[in-house]
């Protein structure tokens, strides 16, 4: 029998010590036939690779193996069997690890006396620790060969998924610490998630600062920082002026110079902005963004203070360095959501009836979460709890998530595991703490009996049990290995018949009453093979 292990140099210590308890002692082999311990050494394994023997079988039978691809246990002399496992690295074999099984025979065969004197060890003493060791029967050597060869190459799997978990992790954390050193950078200037809201509130500190009648800022920036691009961001007393001042800045076509500008008693921007007015640039990489607008000074003084000047002209720097800062949060971001968009896709794409899926659940959870209430940043950190539902799923082997028909029981355990492993995944980054509940708890039920904890009610987290509905809906409108997809208003049917006992009922009464052409158009797009974005979906 044969049994390949995917990129594995050796065996695991700990898979050693309990083959050692089971009576196989292990060792490894190059493709040349070179033999070498596993781990530690011990008698045993000194024993054997001190003996001719032992390294010509295996060196004969790796030529074979070569040329004719089979890979089977062997006996090497009488009473020693070999139980192979090839290494495999970037597709091809590195190597062997060779489970070493001592027979009953052992002792009384030809080969002992040699074996013994290879070593220049006592006969009677080694034969005395072979006894104490309760070597294999002859009849039963074949048998724990094949169990050998399992369960080298299940320790093998779990290592590799582990490591993979592991490392995805890793890759999470680290992408996260750089944003989270961009949020330590600029804590002194709030939040550059909302850039526009920095802006405003830097206006209106302005404005009651400075003795005008309106402060605005006023951005080209495109598609470089979405928010506010190239918007008028703006503090008045009157509330209802903006397509006035729109109209107005157009009409200055000098208004973007890189130097500062303070209207003269008759000039045009006097005209056009009012008395005293000043034009500060916003300036990124010796380019101007944007400018810092104070205008139509108040009061008796008419013209503009060094104090009015110098306020402008340092505002105007920190904002310069705040869009810096927010443009580069806004790579980052988009960077780490494109890392964790990567991740889903990979995972969705294991099964070509589930491509789209995390960024259709994304879609709804972010939906729902804005219908039952929440504040735009809830929202968002929502959306993303439901892109990321899944990720546990790439410690779940591949033909379990593709299997066609019913799981056994221990495959559906193993599919069970997601939750947790993608809770695991995400735990070392700080900023998800607030969504582990999601990806943890998304298979539980409102009425209990879910899993990976059973817990029910308002036990489970709000944004677990919005998941729930989303990735419900999602699946079941869905063609899947198992079934076809089922019509909009037969998967509500059948969701409403299971509200209160799968579901939370009041967010169950409004996922039902949500919008889902957004969800449809995604759904067309996925099924044509041309997903959107979530920042597209968003």
């Amino acid at each position: 029998m044969s049994i390949k292990v995917k990129a594995r140099q050796s065996v695991s210590p700990q898979f050693e010590q309990e083959m050692r308890q089971y009576g196989v002692a292990i060792i490894n082999s190059d493709c040349s036939g070179t033999l070498r311990l596993a781990t530690e050494s011990d008698w045993l394994t000194n024993l054997l690779l001190s003996s001719p023997l032992l390294q010509r079988a295996i060196s004969d039978q790796i030529a074979t193996w070569e040329s004719s691809q089979k890979i089977e246990p062997f006996e090497a002399f009488t009473g020693v069997w070999c139980a192979p496992v090839s290494q495999m690295e970037n597709r091809r074999i590195s190597g062997y690890s060779i489970g070493i099984i001592v027979t009953d025979t052992l002792c009384d065969g030809e080969y002992f006396h040699a074996l013994c004197q290879a070593s220049s060890a006592d006969i009677t003493v080694i034969r005395d620790l072979i006894r104490s060791i309760n070597p294999v029967s002859s009849q039963e050597v074949m048998r724990v060969a094949l169990m050998f060869q399992l369960a080298c190459a299940s320790s093998s799997e779990c290592e590799q998924n582990k490591r993979s978990v592991d490392h995805v992790g890793q890759e999470l954390a680290d992408t996260y610490e750089e944003i989270s050193m961009l949020y330590t950078m600029t804590s002194s200037m709030n939040s550059v998630n909302h850039p526009e809201r920095f802006i405003e509130l830097a206006c209106l500190e302005l404005l009651q600062t400075l003795p005008y009648a309106w402060v605005g800022v006023q951005l080209k920036l495109g598609d470089k920082l979405p928010n506010p691009g190239n918007s008028l961001v703006f503090a008045s007393h009157e509330t209802q002026i903006r397509s006035h001042l729109e109209h107005k800045i157009k009409m200055v076509e000098s208004i973007y110079s890189p130097k500062t500008q303070i209207a003269n008693e008759n000039d045009e921007l006097a005209a056009h902005f009012g008395p005293a007015t000043i034009i500060e640039p916003i300036i990124k990489d010796g380019i101007v963004v944007g400018v810092l607008i104070a205008a139509d000074k108040q009061g008796d003084d008419y013209s503009a203070s060094s104090v009015d000047s110098k306020l402008l002209s340092a505002t105007a720097t920190q904002l310069g360095i705040f869009i810096e800062n927010a443009m580069l949060y806004e790579d980052l971001n988009a960077t780490f959501l494109g890392t964790l968009e990567a991740l889903t896709n990979s995972i969705d794409a294991k099964d070509k009836y589930t491509c789209g899926h995390s960024q259709r659940v994304a879609l709804l959870t972010a939906q729902l979460a804005e219908a039952y209430g929440l504040d735009e940043d809830q929202v968002d950190r929502y959306r993303i709890a439901g892109l990321v539902h899944d990720i546990g799923k790439i410690g779940v082997p591949e033909f379990v998530l593709t299997k066609t028909g019913g799981l056994t029981e221990e495959e559906y355990v193993s599919i069970q595991k997601h939750p947790e492993i993608g809770a695991r995944i995400l735990r070392d980054i700080p900023q998800m703490e607030d969504i582990l509940g999601g990806v943890l708890h998304h298979h539980e039920k409102f009425g209990g009996g879910g899993y990976p904890h059973g817990i029910s009610g308002e036990e489970i987290p709000l944004v677990a049990r919005m998941i729930t509905l989303a990735d419900s809906f999602d699946a079941m409108s869905s063609t899947r290995t198992y079934r076809n997809a089922l019509t909009r208003q037969s998967v509500l049917d059948e969701m409403q018949q299971v509200s209160g006992s799968q579901f939370d009922p009041n967010l169950a009464e409004l996922f039902f009453n949500l919008d889902f052409s957004e969800w449809e158009r995604m759904m067309i797009e996925h099924q044509a093979g041309t997903p959107s974005t979530t920042k597209e979906a968003a």
